[in-house]
């Protein structure tokens, strides 16, 4: 076997492990393989991994002969992936006068979420004479990440949100978008604030959808700077130089042909997450496979970036990385309402935060999904818990101003249409015994479950998992509805080791020359648990990272 193909040991790729220079440098000129030397599509293959018993990640595939090679492109920043933060990143780039090629292996731009975005700060924050603690907020999100985040680069997000969110404000009126801020959560425990802006509108949008919107609004402004957008074009090797420098990539067109870009200022990796390589999963997240649904309908994102960053000598943050999950997969509607498990069995405290509700389901409740369940005063029992609480399915995208009753008639029209659309997710009966036969949970312990929680709220205390006594709203007067509550993974968010300016760097913390990882490829933003306290946060990295990575490659970014 080669010195390129042998395997690298996990313990170089952790950050932290020591990697020597010797070991950098006979790294060589490597990157991700083609497809008979281990390319994403053998990665999604699970955890048979690579030669040897090891991960895929771990075994360094043969360089694609020079001979190979049909054509050879020079410019001067690569950008791998199409996604929020690689368009972004293009377009500065672009604007910062760059020659810039972006590559995306789909014959489509890919966007996740409904085309929200949270800014500390905004121009459109100051119009609504809104203003946040940014000292609190940051506290919030560190916390929420076990202190395992890099608090730099958290402080850098902090630092440059207000400056790129007013630039996307700009870009978006210019193409005809508006913006709508929309409520967040008044908990006393979980509070998210009132940050997420909806953008909107105009030619772009109508031609698209609201979750990638945002992706072709950037390509477009980035093409009318020169920058270049090539489709059906997956990178499949990187290209070093002796030292271990990242001059370029090869990619594969889809004649099959390969095609090699020289980038001297920078390559930069796009990639998104690895919600769809369960051989991730299950070594850095495997309580993302307890989800009922993995949401990202593309199921592209399989690991392209981590493999290239791990191949080129770079390393990834510690485990276990961080999720983002909503409990959205079935029904999207369940309130601060009593929950049980199929076992028919209360086991939470059903008034938390969306990520709280989908950890509480599968680790607390056992399974996949549990019921929201609630008699026929849950409209004015829910009206009343949102001076409390809120949040998503909870609360709703409602805008910021607008009072309590547009997110219970927006939820009604929810629960309504759902029983009549969607009845595997949302079911009514007259009595409670009618409803136990609807569900699939253990009948006797379900009523049991009920009464039990109905004594409780007639005292005034939870004394079985506290939740605050203004959300215990008892399950009486028929009829009763259940929802469905099920975890749906989102993306997992943390993954390649970098610097607070992008680099990737290897387990001594030094950068792999050359070579940049922004948005969920990337890793130390987040840490064992994603925050929400600041609504939209993770689209907020990728305008921020993106945006701030290109001006550094073209030589315009001035440090805040």
């Amino acid at each position: 076997m080669s010195e390129e193909s042998k395997g690298i040991s996990r313990r170089s790729l952790l950050k932290g492990a020591a990697l020597s220079a010797a070991s950098v440098a006979a790294l060589g000129m490597i990157g991700c393989a083609p497809k008979e030397a281990g390319s994403a599509d053998d990665a999604k293959a699970g955890a048979a991994g690579g030669a040897d018993g090891k991960h895929t990640w771990e075994v360094k595939p043969e360089p694609i002969p020079a001979d190979k090679v049909k054509e050879t492109v020079d410019t001067e920043v690569l950008v791998i992936g199409g996604g929020y933060s690689g368009t972004c990143c293009a377009l500065a780039a672009a604007e910062g006068g760059a020659k810039v090629t972006l590559v995306e292996k789909d014959a489509m731009l890919n966007g996740h979420g409904v085309g929200g975005t949270g800014a500390i700060a905004s121009r459109e924050l100051d119009k609504l004479g809104i203003s946040f603690d940014k000292a609190v907020e940051m506290e919030r999100w560190v916390s929420t990440c076990g202190n395992r985040c890099r608090e730099s680069l958290v402080a850098k997000w902090f630092r440059e949100s207000e400056r790129c969110m007013n630039w996307f404000l700009d870009l978006a009126e210019k193409n005809g978008a508006k913006c709508m801020v929309t409520v967040g959560s008044r908990s006393a425990v979980h509070p998210e604030i009132d940050c997420y802006h909806m953008i909107s509108g105009g030619e772009i949008f109508e031609q698209h959808t609201m979750a990638d919107f945002v992706e072709y609004l950037f390509e477009s402004e980035a093409k009318q700077h020169g920058a270049e957008f090539v489709y059906e074009m997956p990178a499949v090797q990187l290209v070093q130089d002796d030292a271990g420098k990242v001059t370029g990539a090869i990619c594969q067109n889809k004649d099959g042909d390969y095609v090699q870009y020289n980038a001297p200022k920078g390559v930069v990796l796009a990639t998104g997450d690895v919600s769809y390589n369960d051989e991730y999963l299950d070594e850095f997240a495997p309580i993302a496979k307890k989800v009922m649904t993995r949401l990202c309908s593309d199921q592209g994102n399989v690991g392209d970036g981590h493999n290239m960053a791990a191949w080129a000598g770079g390393a990834f943050q510690d485990g276990p990385w961080p999720t983002m999950m909503h409990p959205q997969a079935a029904a999207t509607f369940h309130g601060p309402f009593m929950f049980v498990n199929p076992a028919g069995k209360r086991f939470m405290n059903e008034a938390t935060w969306v990520q709280g509700k989908c950890v509480g389901v599968m680790v607390n409740g056992g399974s996949d999904h549990a019921w929201s369940v609630f008699d026929a005063n849950w409209q004015t029992d829910l009206l009343d818990s949102l001076q409390y609480g809120g949040g998503m399915f909870w609360d709703s995208f409602r805008a910021y101003g607008t009072d309590y009753q547009v997110a219970v008639d927006s939820h009604t029209k929810t629960v309504e249409g759902g029983l009549e659309k969607v009845p595997d997710y949302y079911k009514r009966a007259d009595t409670l015994e009618e409803l136990a036969e609807m569900l699939d949970v253990d009948k006797d312990e379900f009523l049991k479950s009920v009464e039990r929680y109905n004594k409780m709220c007639e005292q005034g205390e939870d004394t079985d998992f506290y939740k605050e006594s203004h959300f215990l709203y008892p399950v009486k007067e028929g009829p009763f509805t259940a929802c469905m509550v099920a975890p749906g993974l989102l993306g997992v968010c943390g993954g390649i080791h970098i610097s607070d300016n992008f680099e990737v760097l290897d387990a001594e913390d030094q950068p792999v020359e050359g070579l940049y990882a922004i948005g969920n490829c990337a890793g130390d933003i987040y840490a064992y648990d994603y925050p929400i306290n600041v609504q939209g946060n993770s689209h907020g990295r990728c305008l921020i990272e993106g945006k701030c990575l290109g001006e550094q490659l073209a030589g315009v970014y001035q440090e805040i």
